[in-house]
């Protein structure tokens, strides 16, 4: 099986700053985040449920069985078209009970801010694009999976929504959707996987 990843990143000479390998290994002053977030099992479809008929987050169906928590840190690299910025992220996840397993990602978020009411609440969102590897495919994904057999190696798609408080927009209240899959059957014509509806905190320093 072979994966390609690609990153496409448009230039807007006007407002962007360029990235440069020292991005990721000079000080952070508040560049960086570090997450800790826990969730449950989601049973609904990301594509059928939740994105193409959406169904509000209370009325989806949870597993109490089946959870996660997982921790991530983050850097903030480039900032382009104003209130973009992109941020590699590498995480690590445990899941417990019905899908027990690890997850290791790597991953670029593409984060929006400048909401009108951030003078209220600082609120951002973020869409992701990477690779997640788990330490087994369990039954459930394999379900999901046309072939039968599923793949550890599948796509990390996990949007997110953050809320912070003016005084403290450090300190982040983080409600993500944990997701990763096989990219409407290009990876073991597997058009979902594991994902939990999650929620937790990131410190920006």
């Amino acid at each position: 099986m072979a994966v390609a990843v690609s990153l496409i990143v448009v230039w807007c000479p006007s407002d962007a700053r360029a990235w440069e390998p020292s991005s990721l290994f000079g000080p952070c002053q508040g560049a960086c985040g570090f997450a800790i977030y826990a969730g449950r099992y989601v049973e609904d479809s990301l594509g059928d449920d939740i994105i193409l008929s959406p169904k509000s987050p209370s009325a989806w169906d949870l597993a109490d069985d089946d959870r996660l928590i997982a921790a991530s840190i983050s850097r903030e690299v480039a900032s382009f078209w104003r209130h973009w910025t992109l941020e590699p992220e590498v995480g690590i996840g445990q899941r417990f009970g019905r899908q027990s397993a690890t997850e290791v990602w790597g991953a670029f978020f593409f984060r929006y801010s400048g909401f009108p009411w951030d003078g209220v609440v600082t609120t951002t969102m973020a869409l992701s694009t990477g690779l997640n590897w788990a330490s087994e495919v369990t039954e459930v994904e394999q379900d999901r999976a046309k072939d039968g057999s599923g793949s550890q190696l599948m796509h990390y798609f996990s949007p997110e929504i953050t809320f912070a408080a003016p005084s403290r927009p450090d300190l982040e209240l983080v409600f993500r959707f944990h997701h990763r899959s096989g990219v409407f059957g290009l990876i073991s014509d597997a058009w979902g996987g594991a994902q939990y509806a999650s929620v937790g905190v990131r410190l920006r320093f």
